[in-house]
């Protein structure tokens, strides 16, 4: 097994960052410039994966001919999309290319699912085939936490899961077999009692909040005994961009948005995108 490059300079710059508290003199965008000059190429590639989700909703608004602005933490620009999606060898990856293909010819991937849906299956898919160790076990966790939140949600609302879970797996097939609290999956995931008594909490705010810190406190676990690798940079990064998300609630003006954000989601399973991690 190759060792891994260290980055010291990189991981000993770097400031503490905790929900709520404190100002982080960082923006996510530096970061990234940052990272792009400093670290070995290869290494560089998976910070790109981190950022794949911001060009999945960019792909999905251009698809859509929505208005929402175009985000900018995506990989690439609207022209690069563009120039993607008719050039195969314009480096966009594959499974954008299919979503995009299976959208526009009105063919869905999977019939049951929303377009949403059917793009986070390819999405999983794609980045769980292109990791491996830290980043493999994260996108691991963050698919199976998504699901598990999802199950939970629809159960509290009672709606139907057809459709609604991605990927296929122990995870999946647990919860659309068994009627239990848990599913029976307690003791294979620890944190499964702590999401279900989150999800009783009837504050949103706090509950993201929550679910936000369960998921840092997770990062913290995978890189117990990663220094200054690049995997250390990466947990760091993911707590970044959303620390950067959530300092947008700090203005009067955030929380007025978050405030109309819930009131258009009150009967909805999808917690606004801006909050993700």
């Amino acid at each position: 097994m190759m060792q891994k490059r260290e980055y010291h300079y990189l991981v000993a710059g770097l400031p503490d960052i905790v929900i709520g508290q404190g100002k982080v003199n960082l923006k996510v965008a530096d970061f990234k410039e940052e990272l792009r000059e400093f670290l070995h190429p290869d290494d560089f590639r998976l910070v790109e994966m981190l950022f794949l989700r911001f060009d999945n909703i960019n792909l999905l608004n251009l698809l859509k001919k929505s208005d929402e602005p175009w985000d900018m933490m995506g990989n690439f620009s609207p022209e690069k999309m563009a120039q993607g999606l008719d050039d195969n060898d314009a480096g966009l990856p594959n499974y954008l290319v299919a979503f995009a293909a299976a959208y526009r010819a009105d063919t869905p991937i999977v019939g049951s699912m929303t377009w949403e849906n059917q793009l986070a299956k390819l999405y999983y898919e794609y980045v769980l085939s292109k990791s491996t160790g830290f980043l493999h076990e994260w996108f691991t966790f963050e698919r199976d936490l998504k699901n598990l939140l999802t199950a939970i949600s629809i159960r509290r609302h009672g709606l139907s899961l057809h459709g609604q879970l991605v990927g296929q797996n122990d995870v999946t097939a647990a919860i659309n077999k068994r009627n239990l609290r848990d599913f029976g999956l307690a003791n294979e995931y620890p944190y499964l009692e702590k999401l279900l008594k989150i999800e009783e909490q009837p504050n949103i705010l706090e509950r993201e909040r929550t679910i936000t810190q369960l998921k840092w406190d997770y990062l913290e676990e995978l890189n117990t005994f990663n220094y200054f690798t690049i995997d250390k940079i990466l947990g760091f990064l993911l707590k970044l961009i959303s620390y950067e998300r959530w300092a947008m609630l700090e203005p009067a003006e955030g929380k007025a948005i978050f405030e109309q954000k819930i009131v258009s989601m009150e009967h909805s399973l999808v917690f606004p995108k801006e909050f993700e991690l």
